[in-house]
């Protein structure tokens, strides 16, 4: 009998850790991470121009340097919002699980600059931002707030799905993800405004 109760719990607790869906440590560090890790990249690409370099278009139709940065301002404001606001008041789904190595395709896809996509219009630059450093004060606060936020919750974000248009459903750990991935992409979008042959010297 002593054996069969010592089972029971056994088997009663691995059901229970099989149906949590909260982030495991090693999840955490790894959002924390490549969150920390995509801020440096964007603040290591912008924080020295000049006004100039700042504003400059290679033509009408490219955003320049200044409107990159205010989307992204913009996007990290609306995905934190997605998950710690909509996403998790949504119904979980214990049962559902994300097909094995989809994380990776969320960031293989976002960080590929191969295809364009048109953002959506409350996405769109306004000219917020007077200068490298206003922008970066500001997603500095809106980026600490997502490490933050990832570090400590215990909300179980893998049991709360959300359509993301061509990427299917993502789960709230993939969204925290494809944040530090969206920042990757519009890096490279800086790099091709930098890399025009009028692009203002120092």
């Amino acid at each position: 009998m002593k054996f069969f109760l010592s089972t029971l719990i056994l088997l009663i607790n691995i059901n229970l850790w099989a149906q949590d869906g909260s982030l495991t440590d090693e999840e955490k560090s790894e959002i924390s991470e490549h969150l920390e890790q995509s801020w440096q990249h964007l603040e290591n690409a912008v924080a020295n121009l000049t006004q100039e370099q700042w504003h400059y278009k290679p033509v009408d139709s490219v955003w320049s340097i200044a409107e990159i940065s205010e989307h992204l301002a913009k996007s990290e404001k609306a995905l934190f919002e997605l998950v710690s606001d909509q996403l998790i008041k949504s119904e979980p789904e214990p049962k559902k699980v994300s097909e094995s190595g989809k994380t990776q395709k969320v960031m293989d896809a976002i960080t590929s600059r191969d295809h364009k996509v048109k953002t959506r219009p409350e996405l769109e630059p306004s000219g917020s931002f007077k200068s490298p450093a206003e922008f970066l004060k500001g997603f500095d606060g809106l980026r600490n707030t997502s490490i933050s936020f990832a570090n400590s919750t215990e909300d179980e974000l893998r049991h709360y799905f959300i359509p993301f248009g061509p990427l299917g459903e993502l789960d709230g750990y993939q969204i925290l993800m494809f944040m530090s991935g969206h920042v990757e992409r519009h890096i490279q979008q800086i790099e091709e405004v930098m890399n025009d042959p009028n692009y203002p010297s120092i």
